[in-house]
């Protein structure tokens, strides 16, 4: 995505972002996209590395659940993928998310293409090309 494209998704009102503070420290993000009407999408949800296991993740996910919910909204979902921490899926489960559909997308490796670090989504391999 272009950063203008990004811009104009963070800055618009109907899209909200919140940051996690811990001891002075952001270490979690929150955002809630309800541009769509009566909709809104969990577009991110996460934690520092070092700050998951210990209930943050499932306080943050009450404050995104009730922020949504307090809105005129008649639906609420999720998107995840396998970049996603490999228990992402069952966690929005136990918070009330059902499965909805399940889709194969093939895109480059963003590994690869120097997007993210070599090291991101250690539990995905990478397949080097020939």
């Amino acid at each position: 995505m272009s950063d203008e494209k990004l811009n104009t998704i963070l800055n618009d009102a109907l899209n909200e972002v919140f940051v996690l503070r811990k001891d002075g420290q952001d270490v979690g993000l929150l955002e809630l996209d309800f541009r769509t009407p009566d909709v809104c999408e969990l577009a991110f949800l996460g934690l520092d590395a070092g700050i998951t296991g210990k209930g943050l993740g499932r306080a943050l996910m009450r404050k995104a659940l009730n922020l949504a919910w307090s809105r005129p909204i008649k639906r609420m979902w999720v998107h995840t993928c396998t970049f996603d921490h490999p228990s992402a899926l069952g966690f929005y489960i136990r918070s009330g998310f059902k499965p909805y559909a399940f889709q194969v997308e093939v895109q480059p490796d963003p590994r690869l293409t120097g997007h993210l670090p070599l090291d991101a989504a250690p539990h995905v391999p990478v397949i080097q090309p020939p």
